[in-house]
């Protein structure tokens, strides 16, 4: 199936031939509709990607730790997260794509101890994957890896380059720190795509933007209701949906399909799990993104729900207020620094890390937690004795294991399962039947 009547990549071809076959399976099953406005969103952002490539307007690259809105301020210009096909891959693709992407990196010369998302963005531009950026504009966040990546990328490249200094706190000084950045990136921007930057426009998507994080707040707190009216692995999504569609209105229509219908099936009574949940987790880090399926055997084999993880919590800070362009930028830069997971918990003090951990395990009343140690957030791994020690003195059972967010080769699937499966016995069950 080609994109747009035109022959791609065979990794473009093969997650839009995914989609595609998703959405007609997701379209005719009505209890399907976060799923199926995730994977049609996403299918909507590979066409607007290649329309705006095909028409020759600017690309702008940025990465997971950006959240977009600024480059949509700028008429006609196109955003695309580096991560994005990697993730599309482990979503609706073939994660041996991916595979094969982190080898490449690897040959190059990228340390295997980089993040497996970044290696993978490294290999599609050795590869030649990726639609040429007019430039590229990055955060310096969530990781240390992430950095790592963009340096390689920039010499790929040759194109300018613009990083935001995303400060260590997330006060209100830093949060004025940040948005005098995102004033002084606006020239570049323009310089690099030869589009004015529309401050009219730029008010749409900050309310765009709005609209999306009021839907995910509300969703957020439909997911508490116990039982879990919904499958887990809608939560490990919603960073992707805000890395890649935050200010596009592509974005609320899936924000509101996510809120809808948790909303619906708790007034019908139903849960995610046929027959009811019997456990219920945070799952904290990152998620199996290669085998998303997983997630539904944990469901039908343990009974066991992830009503929230760190990739799905949507934290209730202020929105964008729209009155003025300075407090647009603000509010963006609030966005940035107490919002977007993972930018939000992998900076600052470890205490920012665990305090939401626990606020989680609390509100979603989780029996135990489940930290997934992805091999390349060294960051988290480096606080894991203090984790522990919280989340013992809070009374929650926690797992840990280490695995690869990206590369099945790390840890294999049945060994995660294993993990849990153990745990689940060993652990969470005779700790309920005491209670």
């Amino acid at each position: 199936m080609a994109i747009l009547g035109k022959d791609r990549k065979d990794d473009w071809e093969v997650v839009y031939e995914g989609a595609s076959g998703l959405m007609e399976l997701y379209e005719a099953d009505p209890e399907s509709k976060g799923m199926n406005a995730i994977v049609k969103g996403f299918r909507n952002f590979t066409e607007t990607l290649f329309t705006a490539q095909d028409e020759g307007r600017p690309i702008v690259w940025h990465n997971c730790g950006c959240s977009p809105e600024l480059i949509w301020g700028l008429e006609g210009v196109q955003p695309m997260p580096i991560e994005v096909l990697t993730v599309l891959q482990g979503l609706i693709g073939d994660v041996n794509y991916t595979v094969a992407a982190i080898d490449e990196a690897e040959a190059h010369g990228v340390a295997p101890e980089v993040c497996s998302i970044d290696k993978s963005a490294v290999g599609l531009v050795l590869k030649k994957i990726y639609p040429d950026p007019a430039c590229c504009f990055y955060f310096n966040t969530p990781c240390d890896s992430q950095i790592a990546a963009i340096k390689v990328l920039t010499e790929l490249t040759r194109k300018p380059m613009r990083m935001m200094d995303v400060p260590y706190l997330s006060g209100d000084r830093e949060v004025r720190y940040l948005a005098k950045q995102f004033r002084e990136a606006i020239p570049f921007l323009e310089e690099h795509t030869g589009r004015k930057f529309s401050w009219e426009k730029f008010h749409e998507v900050c309310e765009e933007s709005n609209r999306t994080a009021e839907c995910l707040r509300d969703w957020n707190e439909l997911r508490k209701h116990i039982p879990c009216p919904q499958v887990s692995k809608l939560v490990a999504l919603n960073t992707a949906l805000l890395v890649a569609l935050s200010g596009d209105p592509e974005g609320t229509v899936v924000a509101r399909a996510f809120r809808d219908e948790a909303k619906e099936r708790i007034e019908r009574g139903e849960s995610a799990i046929a027959g009811g949940e019997t456990y219920r987790a945070v799952w904290y880090q990152d998620p199996v993104w290669w085998d998303l399926q997983f997630y539904d055997w944990m469901e039908s084999e343990l009974k066991l729900v992830i009503p929230m993880d760190l990739f799905g919590f949507y934290a209730a800070e202020a929105l964008i207020d729209t009155s003025t362009p300075e407090s647009m930028l603000e509010g963006l830069a609030r966005k940035c620094l107490r919002v977007m997971p993972m930018s939000r918990q992998f900076k600052g003090p470890i205490d920012n890390y665990i305090d939401d951990y626990l606020l989680l395990c609390a509100d979603y009343q989780a029996d135990f937690g489940i930290f997934a140690g992805h091999v390349a957030c060294k960051h988290g791994h480096g606080g894991i004795g203090l984790f522990r020690e919280a989340s013992r003195e809070a009374g929650i059972p926690l797992l840990f294991f280490e695995f690869d967010m990206f590369d099945p080769r790390v840890t294999p699937i049945e060994t995660i399962q294993e993990y849990i499966s153990q745990f689940v016995e060993n652990v969470v069950k005779p700790r309920k039947e005491a209670a």
